[in-house]
């Protein structure tokens, strides 16, 4: 078997109705998920990963595209028609492999990335997860069971998820023939997070946080300046994206529909985001 190390324990050939959130009691909108018009199965295949057998034939693997991330990969919530990988691989008419978890980290992200990227495939999508999680670096667990709601680094987690980003981009730039295109799920990065940052770095004549879009509005420019060159440091992170060439990525879409679980999004969110995966995968490198 090729990656034989890629298997989903609890999920091989299984087949589910409910997932994580995606259930009447811990969803997040009852009446919403009762009127979700769509049946959703969860089917998995003989590695554990909602997506049809993988092809065991390297060339196959090599020219699919890739797509690895957490739930959103997944598609939580959402029938496998309305799933971003599924749509992708209608729409360019190319395999797609999905390589997801429901909370699965950054650092799983990472992890399986560098393993993928052995094979020398042409196409790797990587949908970052939020910045907060981790992974337990105890590899006799399985991935399942290795799953951290947040990580107990010294980094913070801005520099935590800079530093697998740059660990993905060696690997992309010393194996010249991947193309590792990035995203991220929606408000990956951890609220909290930036509340301490801002609390850490703002000046004394500097407000607080504003709550809403009206408070917001109420700012000085100045203000405003300020708040925006912080939100674009540390929740879109693009300025980071800026400053390393060769780095190519897709902003944080718009959430235009939610899935059964009302936290995921679903297949008009789904469509636009792989429209732009499509657009860039269009352009040359």
């Amino acid at each position: 078997m090729i990656l034989p190390d890629f298997i989903l324990k609890s999920r091989q050939n299984q087949i589910w109705t409910e997932s994580g959130l995606d259930t009447l009691k811990e969803c997040l909108d009852k009446k919403h998920f009762k009127s979700y018009p769509y049946p959703i199965e969860y089917r998995y295949n003989s590695r554990g990963f909602r997506d049809a057998e993988w092809p065991d034939d390297i060339e196959q693997l090599q020219n699919a595209i890739w797509c690895v991330g957490d739930s959103f990969t997944v598609g939580q919530g959402s029938p496998l028609e309305h799933t971003w990988p599924y749509i992708l691989q209608q729409q360019t008419g190319r395999r797609t492999i999905n390589v997801s978890l429901d909370g699965a980290s950054n650092k799983w992200i990472a992890r399986k990335i560098k393993r993928i990227a052995e094979l020398a495939p042409k196409i790797i999508i990587a949908q970052w997860s939020y910045i907060h999680r981790s992974e337990l670096d105890d590899d006799e667990k399985s991935d399942e069971d290795r799953r951290l709601s947040h990580h107990d680094d010294k980094l913070n987690n801005k520099e935590w998820w800079e530093t697998l980003i740059d660990q993905v981009h060696d690997i992309e730039r010393s194996k010249k023939q991947t193309r590792v295109i990035h995203s991220f799920v929606p408000n990956f990065a951890d609220d909290a997070d930036i509340l301490v940052k801002w609390e850490k770095i703002k000046g004394t004549t500097w407000p607080d946080l504003p709550n809403n879009l009206t408070e917001f509005n109420n700012l000085p420019d100045s203000v405003v300046d300020e708040l925006t060159n912080f939100f674009k440091l540390y929740t879109t992170f693009e300025n980071y994206y800026k400053l390393n060439d060769g780095l190519e990525y897709i902003p944080e879409i718009q959430v235009l529909d939610r899935a059964r679980d009302g936290f995921h999004y679903d297949r008009l969110t789904a469509q636009t985001f792989v429209g732009c995966v499509t657009e860039l995968l269009g352009r040359s490198r």
